[in-house]
């Protein structure tokens, strides 16, 4: 895991390595915390016909709910729509509490990407005349949460701020959003956050998803399909339903 951001920064290249894509883990332990922004691309907040927060309204998810970036992920059968969100997420370098938006930068190790499967018939629970949103049986279910290929220092992945996400569904494009588009940006983020609770090394904060998420097309993953979330830079995630 990451020790701390200057640690890594500070290391050399040491050549390069053959790989087992198929045992490549996300970088993730069971001490890592799992943050994930909610409706936090302008995009996504149109398509959803949502309403835009005055703060970061964020969700966890758990080690158990992680699976590695190319690692097949079984079909729901509690959830009818099976969802893919594309995102890329940041992974914390040093160890963080009530952080300015100015100092954030410096608590960031590198960069990751984030498909956050999401069980999207358990979102809703009816409560009286109204719903109430349950984001822990959408969002959390085991294994479904690819996350990697691997941690990206800024310095290798470039500015943040010209990132691109982009999602395929086998092999067609459905969605393509610069981070430019978010919300609140990750200062912000890491402000709000660690107002609340402390950060430590290899915790991973995502940034949420734009447009062109599987509901607003009137289309759920099925099993044989193949969904990648890309960004250059970064890497690719590619996984299989089953």
């Amino acid at each position: 895991m990451v020790a701390d951001v200057d640690s890594l920064r500070s290391r050399q290249a040491t050549g390069s390595m053959k790989v087992d894509d198929a045992n490549i883990m996300p970088p993730a332990d069971r001490s890592t915390k799992i943050l994930c922004m909610a409706v936090n691309y302008h995009s996504h907040i149109r398509e959803t016909q949502s309403e835009q927060t005055k703060e970061p309204v964020l969700f966890t998810k758990f080690y158990t709910s992680l699976t590695g970036p190319y690692t097949p992920i079984r079909r729901f059968t509690h959830s009818e729509i099976m969802d893919y969100e594309g995102e890329i997420a940041v992974v914390i370098g040093r160890k963080a509490r009530d952080v300015q938006r100015k100092d954030a930068w410096r608590h960031i190790a590198g960069y990751t990407l984030l498909n956050d499967v999401s069980a999207r018939s358990l979102f809703r629970v009816p409560q009286g005349r109204g719903v109430m949103l349950d984001w822990f049986s959408c969002k959390a279910n085991d294994r479904a949460t690819p996350v990697g290929p691997w941690v990206v220092t800024p310095d290798e992945a470039g500015d943040f701020a010209k990132l691109r996400v982009e999602t395929f569904l086998n092999s067609v494009q459905v969605q393509s959003q610069s981070v430019s588009d978010m919300v609140f940006d990750v200062p912000k983020i890491v402000e709000h956050v660690t107002s609340r609770l402390t950060l430590e090394p290899g915790d991973i904060v995502s940034t949420g998803t734009p447009s062109g998420v599987g509901v607003a097309r009137n289309r759920t993953m099925q099993r044989g399909d193949v969904v990648r979330v890309q960004a250059a830079g970064i890497g690719y995630l590619e996984n299989r339903i089953t």
